[in-house]
């Protein structure tokens, strides 16, 4: 059996997000809701996906961030 990656949904107060820019995609979890996803203000792919409304048994990630870690680096401190 394959093991899910742990994800970390970060606080937006924790992240530089003008350094974001939301992009047009979005996907739908059955468990959590719409996804929508950033990307790096310069360009490129999506980084980060949040969930704005959740469903209520995932309400504590409501508008957190939570990056691919095979796609930026998370630096703390």
């Amino acid at each position: 059996s394959t093991v899910a990656p742990v994800v970390y949904y970060i606080p937006r107060k924790d992240v530089k997000t003008e350094r974001l820019v939301r992009t047009p995609t979005t996907t739908h979890c059955p468990f959590k809701g719409e996804a929508t996803y950033y990307a790096m203000r310069d360009g490129g792919e999506d980084v980060v996906w949040s969930y704005e409304s959740p469903y209520d048994e995932t309400m504590a990630i409501k508008g957190r961030l939570a990056f691919y870690p095979d796609k930026v680096d998370i630096v703390t401190g």
